[in-house]
């Protein structure tokens, strides 16, 4: 399971030390793949939304963590987080999510590593 780089700078900004513990915790959950009947997750655009719900981490809304998953590596990579004030998804989320996994997709054919990208 691997967070982007974008995701995790992201991570930093939006979560306090608490949160950010607090959600890798539930995120590590996902190693279990699809087998976690204790996570919210449903589809989302071209990835898999993840409803991180903890009284610790959602005190200013509810925070989503998006992935994808890259089935010949068998590697989940998450690839967007965001809070939401409402418990939906914007179209514009959409359009970054998708976006996102779009370039992954595209650097992993190519064969190159999403974390020297720079992006």
């Amino acid at each position: 399971m691997l967070p982007l780089p974008v995701v995790q700078r992201e991570a930093r900004k939006l979560l306090t030390p608490q949160q950010l513990a607090e959600g890798i915790a539930q995120v590590k959950g996902l190693r279990a793949y699809p087998d976690i009947p204790e996570l919210s997750i449903e589809p989302c655009g071209d990835g898999i939304e993840l409803r991180v719900e903890s009284t610790a981490i959602n005190q200013q809304g509810w925070l989503r963590a998006i992935f994808w998953v890259h089935e010949a590596s068998r590697t989940i990579y998450v690839v967007d987080l965001f809070w939401k004030k409402t418990n939906r998804v914007s179209v514009a989320d959409l359009h970054r999510l998708n976006d996102r996994i779009r370039k992954l997709k595209a650097q992993l054919t190519a064969g190159a590593n999403p974390w020297k990208s720079g992006k």
